[in-house]
């Protein structure tokens, strides 16, 4: 032991040389991982433990709460794999360590030797961890050769902002002309971790405040996002923030806001910050850019906290419309640590941070291939899935280190791609789904169970009323891609219909997929030959936009319930347009209402069959009012008109709601409710009072394709 004490201390020594962060994986049993780790601890002000087994007097963090750390720092970060490797919570805290810091990995012994019987990913870890700027320490084995050692890096100096970089000190400069520079000239300033984004927007604000009257607005998906940003602004300007996020200098403010709050309350500001931006669905800062003259958009490249890369892409046709002089500035020299950063060029390729699409020749589609690719090989070909990697990054802000992990482990997942050459132009991940037994279908549709995944198969169940669409076999889209030079040519078509050949090859009996609703997605799907059959009530916190649940039925008893289906989404969405989709962007409703009436002008009435099955279903504890209010209000309709006896209290309730549509909080007021989950038991009491025999439609006949 004492050699390992005096082998960390000249390592530490070494990191804090030259502010570099190091990778250190432990090898052994987990009693002496916790010996190992001891040497390090006591070396650094600030450890942190992630994982289970933490000693005690060390601040810890379990892998599910990783990201609640975002923008701290440590010194030194025990990471213990013993009893499970979480790759979300590997890139959020390895972005804490600090410049001369280290990040040790407790790995159980024979790690690397029991590859066969590693799960995919984890296989792959161990051969990362064997080939790039690592230190192996093992149990019973000698200590490795300490690395190299490099010098200090120059420091920069500047005595103007106290910016530690160059490129800091012309962000810095960029941010205050956003103010002092002529207005509708937004700035898009993008950046790695560790390369002082954040701290150059809170200096920028702090010099703004100290010189001028002015209101500073600071929007972000989270305020975790933005603590770098007050900090730094607190601290050039000697006042503290409060935990609402609000900083009060003289008659300045600098003030964070949720950007649903801003724009539903249109807050006046002289300057708008939007830090994180590309973690902010598209439709949100699209009005932002609209309602502020003055506003500066943020956003991390590679990195945990949602990826930037494309972002500025995305957002031209945007900015180019409204902004036409906007400006961008990137920002790569680290602060918080030297550049070639061991730790950070590991986690960069093993989470694939810095994952891009293949660089084309030509715009231009040379012969384009179709194929499934096993997720196996993907393990053996680093560019390929790096190229994948970067397709779905993309396209989808919100991908992460845990797709990554999906993509290799889970054995439900297939990929489809479409190939230029040795480039991937085009992907597609796809879910197999379904095969619930008949009683599982049945509570999951009743609203009894819940199992995990199968979010299609369960939606059919759960949200429409169909038992079937869990019972069948069907597959999920749950991503597609295309290359940025490659869109508008008919590729994303042809890989859906690729997708389809195979689907119907393997029996399946539907395909679907699941959306935010905005014109340009909803007409893509719509050719790909698509239905809609539900929309979310709630706007999806990530896209912003109402969910589009849309499925194409392969197997004739698909068919026959996707059509039904159908039905009751035009019968459901023409009640709901008064109440639940009120708010609904316009022409995204036009183009909604007008399938509605079109499935209404061709079925003059919704069944009394389906109708009954649905509120069957709401009567036994499915469902819910707001699915369901379609049906809901022509069942009550019916009901009334054959009642010749006083109506009560009940029926009142039920009228109120069903009939006039009242606000829930009125009906809770008129009818001496303590609560609205309480009117709405009773509505639902009512509702099975008074339809005694429950009838469902679907049987639980196993009616998928055969095999």
């Amino acid at each position: 032991m004492f050699d390992l004490i005096c082998f960390s201390t000249a390592l530490i020594d070494s990191a804090q040389l030259a502010n570099i962060r190091y990778l250190i994986v432990a090898e052994g049993d987990e009693l002496w991982g916790r010996e190992t780790a001891r040497c390090f601890i006591d070396r650094y002000n600030h450890p942190l433990w992630a994982g289970d087994s933490a000693p005690e007097h060390i601040d810890s963090v379990t892998f599910k709460k990783a990201k609640q750390l975002l923008g701290q720092e440590c010194g030194c970060l025990i990471y213990n794999a013993h009893h499970a490797f979480d790759a979300e919570a590997l890139g959020a805290l390895s972005g804490t360590v600090t410049g001369g810091g280290v990040l040790l990995l407790l790995v159980p012994p024979d790690w690397f030797q029991r590859t066969e019987a590693q799960r995919p990913f984890i296989r792959r870890m161990t051969r990362l961890l064997s080939l790039y700027d690592t230190i192996h320490l093992r149990q019973d084995h000698p200590l490795p050769d300490l690395p190299a050692t490099t010098t200090t890096p120059d420091r920069y100096e500047d005595p103007e902002f106290g910016c530690l970089t160059p490129e800091q000190y012309e962000a810095v400069v960029s941010i205050r002309r956003v103010v002092t520079g002529h207005r509708k000239r937004p700035l898009v300033l993008t950046a790695d971790r560790g390369r002082g984004k954040s701290s150059a927007l809170g200096i920028a604000a702090a010099s703004l405040m100290t010189e001028r009257t002015i209101r500073i607005g600071v929007t972000a998906p989270a305020f975790a996002n933005v603590v770098t940003l007050f900090s730094h602004a607190a601290r050039r300007l000697g006042v503290d923030y409060d935990r609402q996020g609000s900083l009060i200098f003289g008659d300045s403010e600098l003030r964070f806001l949720a950007p649903d709050a801003l724009l539903a309350e249109k807050i006046p500001l002289d300057f708008l910050i939007v830090d994180e931006a590309a973690a902010i669905p598209a439709p949100m800062l699209n009005q932002l850019l609209r309602q502020y003259n003055r506003i500066a958009f943020a956003s991390t490249v590679h990195g945990y906290e949602g990826t930037g890369r494309g972002f500025a892409i995305k957002f031209r046709q945007q900015l180019d419309a409204v902004s036409p002089q906007w400006r961008q500035l990137r920002i790569s020299q680290p602060i918080r640590w030297a550049e070639n950063d061991p730790l950070e060029r590991w986690v960069f390729r093993a989470l694939l941070l810095d994952a891009e699409y293949a660089s084309l020749a030509s715009a231009h589609c040379d012969v384009i291939k179709y194929r499934c690719v096993p997720t196996e090989s993907l393990l053996g070909d680093e560019q390929l899935l790096s190229q994948l990697f970067g397709l779905l990054v993309n396209a989808h802000y919100q991908t992460s280190p845990a797709d990554i992990v999906q993509l290799l482990d889970d054995e439900s997942v297939r990929l489809v791609v479409a190939e230029s050459g040795i480039n991937i132009v085009a992907c597609c991940l796809l879910s197999l789904e379904g095969e619930f037994s008949p009683d599982l279908a049945r509570q999951v549709m009743l609203g009894q169970r819940r199992p995990k995944g199968h979010l299609l198969a369960q939606s059919v169940a759960a949200h429409i009323g169909f038992e079937l669409g869990a019972i069948q076999r069907c597959a999920r889209v749950m991503r597609i891609a295309v290359h940025p030079d490659k869109q508008q040519q008919g590729i994303g078509l042809s890989l859906l219909q690729y997708c389809r050949d195979w689907a119907n090859s393997q029996n399946l009996d539907y395909l679907g997929t699941s959306f935010g609703l905005v014109s340009e997605l909803y007409d893509f799907w719509l050719k790909a030959g698509y239905t809609p059959v539900r929309l979310g009530i709630s706007k999806d916190a990530s896209s912003g936009a109402h969910s589009l649940l849309t499925v194409l039925p392969l197997s004739p008893s698909a068919t026959s319930w996707s059509t039904q289906a159908v039905q009751l989404f035009a019968s459901n969405f023409q009640a709901q347009r008064v109440e639940q989709f009120s708010d609904l962007d316009t022409p995204l409703f036009s183009q909604l209402y007008r399938l509605a009436l079109q499935v209404g002008s061709r079925n003059t009435t919704t069944s009394d069959s389906l109708v009954e099955h649905q509120v069957g279903i709401y009567a036994n504890g499915g469902l819910g009012y707001d699915l369901a209010v379609g049906c809901l209000e022509k069942w009550l309709s019916d009901y009334l008109a054959s009642q010749q006896g006083e109506l009560d209290s009940s029926d009142y309730l039920a009228i109120a709601k069903l009939l006039q549509r009242q606000e829930w909080s009125k009906v809770v007021a008129d009818y001496g409710f303590a609560s609205r989950k309480m009117a709405e038991k009773a509505l639902r009491d009512y509702v099975s009072q008074h339809t005694p025999h429950h009838h469902f439609m679907s049987d639980s006949k196993d009616n998928r394709r055969s095999i």
